[in-house]
């Protein structure tokens, strides 16, 4: 029911990164904070709990779900260096093969060692940032930060002061996106939508927040094109943050309405958004390298396409983008998936002996 939305929200950030196409990515992210903070919620309470060996398999299934994709997809960096040098230009100086113990740990670890993980460079696929910042919020969540909704609350609250505070010390807006803390507030209202359904208080919330997720979605694309463009024009600092926090609404209502059984589009089958949700994440890992072959093949160089945004330049790179991302789930997430599967049901069949063995004993 997800995986539509997930994946149009990694195009964004596809197209806001690799086109130059100001600030129009950043509202995904925030987008796919609310949604993490929902689900990472829902499965805590619902398929694992917070026993220490809960908490263990909680992390083996986000270790088996994060990693190997991003290793393939740092793999295929490392390679594309060695094979077409490295760059200069712009983002893709980032992209380069790290070359200190504490570097290549962060790029093989994904945790970038500063309080705005974007900082910490080289980083072999530019845009784990963010994966710093989501496994931050995994680990507070399996520890208990969403475990009650007055806890929820009171991580809400905690999230708000934090803006308050980087208003108040005058700091760049930078600090209230980039940093781990400024991830704390859309994922606390995503632990919120978990409880707003399970104890039926969505009937609390006017009916046109919540009955159409397509509407939702398209008002939130909707500010990031406008300023995305205004941003170009002057608009003043202040109304874009104003707009990115309206932006960060439109997708908590659109979460809570899909979390509520609501179809995004009525023709987009259950097996067909699912199809589409695999997409999401090899793209958000996998588009830099994408373009960096496309450039290459193109011009002859590796380059972010700024100043040559055509038509064909686009194709070219969606086109490998979607053929790299077809790899990555043929051979390594449907492998992982089924060792996953396998494991649940190495534990389901100790579960079934061990309750036959107490039959037998009583």
């Amino acid at each position: 029911m997800f995986g539509t939305v997930r994946t149009i929200w990694a195009l964004m950030v596809v197209v806001g990164h690799i086109f130059w196409v100001n600030d129009f990515g950043r509202f995904a992210v925030f987008g796919f904070y609310v949604l993490s903070g929902f689900l990472m919620t829902y499965v805590m309470q619902k398929n694992y709990g917070y026993a220490h060996t809960s908490k263990i398999k909680f992390a083996l299934n986000r270790f088996l779900r994060l990693f190997p994709a991003y290793w393939l997809a740092c793999t295929i960096s490392i390679l594309l260096i060695l094979i077409l040098g490295s760059s200069e230009d712009g983002k893709y100086a980032i992209m380069t093969i790290p070359d200190t113990t504490l570097s290549i740990l962060a790029n093989i670890t994904l945790i970038f060692p500063h309080w705005m993980p974007s900082q910490i460079e080289p980083r072999l696929s530019p845009a784990t940032w963010a994966l710093t910042v989501e496994l931050f919020f995994y680990t507070a969540i399996a520890l208990g930060a969403s475990k009650t909704l007055y806890r929820t609350y009171v991580w809400i609250a905690i999230s708000v002061l934090f803006i308050l505070f980087t208003y108040i010390l005058n700091l760049y807006w930078h600090a209230r996106y980039f940093s781990i803390p400024a991830g704390s507030l859309p994922f606390s209202l995503g632990a919120l939508i978990f409880f707003l359904v399970k104890e039926n208080k969505t009937k609390f919330i006017p009916k046109v927040l919540i009955s159409s997720p397509f509407f939702l979605f398209s008002a939130m694309f909707a500010i990031a094109i406008f300023v995305s463009i205004a941003i170009t024009k002057g608009l003043p600092l202040w109304a874009m943050e104003v707009l990115f926090y309206c932006s960060m609404f439109f997708s908590f209502f659109l979460v809570l309405s899909l979390a509520m059984g609501k179809p995004f589009l009525s023709f987009i089958s259950t097996a067909l958004d699912k199809k589409f949700g695999d997409f999401s994440y090899p793209f958000y890992l996998l588009h830099y390298q994408a373009a960096a072959i496309a450039s290459y093949l193109m011009y002859d160089q590796i380059s972010i396409f700024k100043g040559n945004t055509t038509l064909f330049a686009m194709l070219a790179t969606f086109i490998i983008l979607l053929l790299l991302s077809y790899v990555a789930i043929k051979w390594v997430d449907t492998p992982v998936e089924k060792l996953r599967r396998r494991i649940k049901n190495i534990k389901s069949e100790k579960s079934q002996n061990t309750n036959l063995s107490s039959s037998e004993n009583k």
